[in-house]
């Protein structure tokens, strides 16, 4: 048996202790790698939003298609974008097949999967399938109406009846909290002397218990629109009188400033509840694009995990990774230039007459998607935070487990390759700012009741000087009937196609 050469001694074991940090390296960057994957989808996707603010529709989709293309690419969100390319390009029957198709397949991946969550865990919050924030799976529902009812309207009913359903559920959310929180107080305004001198039974409580006022956040405005469409969907049918006049109550309800301001404007009334021999013409623009989200350093939490993991390695038998890399979440800011409510100017006068239109109809905000966001934004901070401080624990844990498991010496240079490895693990973690990027920041409405027959509507931005110019639509009244026009302004001007829906259909390209 040959011995190896006494002068060789620190020479292999310099060789194996180097093979050793080797090894455990290049597994932790194989781990990195791996997790952080191929993000060169979302350069694609960027370039897609852009074409769309400047009005290029088929530059926009190839752009998207080409992000559909890429690797592990979100093909779920980016199918949402395309939804909404194809309603601006007029193919409102496709654009309607795809809401409803994603609605159904996100709602699905909403529910829990153990297998995405244990990866979420040993990556970041992307690695959870895309199912859309909350205010986005109930935009989803609103256009898979309003596209309905640009098309031929025969799941109209059915998406209006589900619209209503949401809105109950999150009536009884918001209910059960304030119950919880008026409930709360109540035992906390208890004293001990009450409960000696006073005997509390489950009556003597109820007529005790202060009343509960429901508010509803800026949260739930998509959910004034969901009121508004099924209203105008409901108030066709004369015996569905009540249901319409609830629908009606749910939009003050969700968003009280757009019904205070469309009360106050002569916009008329919804199909039957108009004078006999009248319909309604309802104008409805797309303002603007959704607010994209970006990463947000929660610094106070980075640093109470740094105190803590210096804590832990002084004291314990190993050392941790330094908190070096900040705790990332997602919050979201304004996109692009979105014209302010009130620069559309809709003029409404008799088909064909020369004499000048009537006054300019008034719209009036019924979602505004940056207020929307900013409010799902502080609902879910905390908790996003809490996921990306479990998860910081976690690598830390399995940084701390994979020492011990290997019996890594404290300070030694494997223990030095790992910290290193470990600190690029964590850095490597990034915010979920994924979202549904061509989704408009604002939904304005204009209403007017008008007596059945051939009018003309002219659209034309009053404050900007738009390539466009007006837009002139001939539209057809019935009686007792609703009838839709929606354009699309992504920046400061008019995109893709002018719709026309409801009582009268049509598809009008944008005129330069």
């Amino acid at each position: 048996m040959t011995h190896p050469h006494p002068h060789s001694l620190p020479l292999l074991w310099w060789l194996r202790r180097s093979a050793r940090v080797a090894g455990v390296c290049v597994v932790c960057l194989g781990v990195i790698c791996l997790c952080s994957g191929c993000q060169n989808w979302q350069k694609s996707h960027e370039a897609a939003v852009v074409q769309f603010g400047r009005g290029d529709l088929e530059l926009s989709r190839t752009a998207l298609k080409e992000s559909q293309g890429k690797l592990r690419s979100e093909k779920k969100m980016l199918e949402l974008d395309a939804g909404v390319l194809d309603l601006a390009s007029g193919n409102v029957i496709q654009a309607e097949a795809r809401f409803r198709t994603l609605r159904r397949e996100l709602e699905h991946l909403e529910q829990k999967d153990m297998s995405e969550q244990a990866s979420s865990m040993m990556t970041d919050a992307r690695a959870v399938a895309y199912s859309g924030r909350d205010f986005e799976r109930r935009m989803i529902l609103n256009m898979a109406l309003l596209t309905s009812l640009l098309g031929d309207g025969q799941d109209a009913f059915a998406y209006s009846l589900q619209a209503t359903e949401a809105a109950a559920n999150r009536r009884t959310i918001l209910t059960n909290a304030a119950l919880k929180a008026a409930a709360s107080n109540s035992v906390a305004e208890t004293t001990p002397a009450f409960h000696a001198m006073n005997v509390i039974t489950p009556a003597s409580y109820d007529a005790q218990r202060p009343a509960v006022s429901l508010v509803a956040s800026p949260l739930d405005q998509p959910l004034a629109l969901s009121a508004y469409l099924s209203t105008a969907v409901q108030s066709e049918q004369p015996t569905r009188s009540d249901e319409t006049e609830k629908s009606l109550h749910e939009i003050e309800f969700w968003n009280p400033a757009f019904r205070r301001h469309d009360q106050a404007s002569p916009s008329g009334e919804f199909g039957t509840r108009c004078q006999p021999g009248n319909g309604t013409l309802h104008v409805i623009t797309l303002v603007g694009k959704a607010p994209r989200w970006v990463s947000e350093s929660a610094e106070p939490t980075t640093v109470s995990l740094l105190i803590a993991d210096r804590i832990i390695s002084a004291t314990a038998k190993h050392t941790l990774p330094p908190t070096i890399a900040c705790v990332q979440i997602a919050r979201p800011e304004p996109c692009g230039h979105t014209i302010p409510t009130g620069s559309v100017q809709c003029l409404v006068g008799p088909y064909g007459a020369t004499a000048a239109a009537s006054a300019p109809l008034t719209f009036s905000t019924v979602v505004d998607l940056n207020e929307v966001a900013r409010a799902s934004y502080h609902e879910h901070r905390d908790q996003e935070i809490a996921h990306a401080i479990t998860r910081r624990v976690v690598k830390k844990g399995a940084v701390y487990v994979l020492k011990e498991a290997q019996n890594i010496h404290r300070n030694s240079f494997v223990d030095l390759g790992i910290n290193v490895a470990g600190i690029a693990w964590e850095a490597m973690e990034k915010a979920d700012t994924r979202s549904w990027r061509l989704l408009p920041a604002r939904i304005d409405i204009a209403r007017t009741e008008l007596p059945a027959g051939r009018w003309s509507t002219t659209l034309q931005l009053s404050q900007y000087d738009s390539s466009s110019g007006p837009q002139t639509i001939p539209v057809q009244i019935e009686n007792g009937r609703n009838t839709y026009i929606v354009c699309l302004i992504p920046e400061q001007d008019f995109a893709g196609h002018i719709l026309v829906g409801g009582a009268d259909s049509a598809t009008i390209p944008v005129r330069p």
